[in-house]
């Protein structure tokens, strides 16, 4: 199994601290285990929940940014699914 980290128990997104590959279990601990729908590398986010078009994308308790497409918990969190240049004017 690999490791992940939510930085903030508000944290919609959590960072994987080791490469995962899709299908690989990431355990962010304290019980919450989510299955990796792609691959992931270090450093990069992955969601903790199912996010909604136009729902916010929450890392260190705070908004990051946008969903931009529905994303299923599991799936890769990146500029092409999540934007930030709406929350910016």
């Amino acid at each position: 199994m690999k490791k992940g980290i939510r930085l903030n128990p508000k944290d919609n997104v959590g960072v994987v601290i080791q490469d995962a590959a899709a299908g690989e279990e990431v355990d962010f601990d304290n019980g919450l285990i989510v299955t990796a729908l792609d691959t992931i590398s270090l450093p990069h986010k992955l969601a903790l929940k199912n996010i909604k078009a136009g729902d916010y994308v929450i890392k260190y308790g705070e908004i990051m940014g946008y969903a931009t497409v529905d994303i299923p918990m599991g799936r890769h969190v990146h500029d092409h699914n999540c934007d930030s240049e709406r929350l910016m004017k």
